[in-house]
């Protein structure tokens, strides 16, 4: 699934887009030490989804050399990602360097600008920014590993379900939320409309 986000600017008719690459997987078969990866038995599905398919990041009036403009967790872009509550999904994200003019191969200063992405979650079963937990991003690659629904404190719960004949994983399904933001430097680049992807991808551990 491909959801196009505009981020915008009026002024100089520069607008800026990013493309969400929603990838869902059902299986690995990676096993640690010391660790069972029930998700490695599940044939329950996880997935993606844009909250608000309309939102757009938007940057407001943005000019040459504008300096950096940046969009805040409190305007992020929210996912949802639904899936089997008590299992871990790894969550990876990753986003182009550089806006680049129409979205073509740029070399030059004057048709690209720097993006800085953000991203965190929140899986306390609601879309809280308060209850959110930042991912750590690194040259605009990050990932991180959790249960769709954290847990209070306390002592773990019993293992998963098997499955059986009549089995519906979807009766044990709760949702976390993935939000996505970060920041430009606009510098001395020609107007247009600047575009950059930033891809999401999930499986269960």
């Amino acid at each position: 699934m491909q959801v196009s986000l505009p981020l915008k600017s009026n002024t100089f008719e520069m607008r800026f887009f990013f493309s969400f690459i929603l990838l869902s997987f059902f299986l690995t078969d990676s096993l640690e030490a010391q660790e069972i990866d029930f998700g490695t038995f599940t044939t329950a599905s996880v997935t993606l989804a844009q909250l608000n398919p309309a939102e757009d990041l938007d940057f407001g009036l943005l000019v040459s050399n504008n300096g950096v403009a940046s969009i805040g967790i409190s305007n992020s872009v929210v996912f949802t990602l639904t899936g089997v509550r008590f299992l871990d999904v790894i969550l990876d994200v990753s986003a182009d360097d550089n806006l680049t003019l129409d979205g073509l191969p740029c070399g030059a200063a004057n048709c690209m600008i720097p993006f800085t992405l953000e991203a965190a979650y929140a899986n306390l079963g609601s879309d809280n920014i308060g209850q959110a937990r930042v991912i750590s991003v690194a040259s605009n690659f990050g990932s991180a590993q959790f249960p769709i629904l954290r847990r209070n404190d306390g002592p773990p719960g019993p293992p998963p379900t098997p499955n059986f004949v009549g089995f519906d994983p979807s009766a044990f399904n709760s949702t976390a939320y993935i939000y996505i933001y970060g920041s430009i430097n606009v510098g001395n680049v020609d107007a247009g409309n600047y575009e950059g992807q930033i891809t999401i991808s999930v499986n269960y551990d």
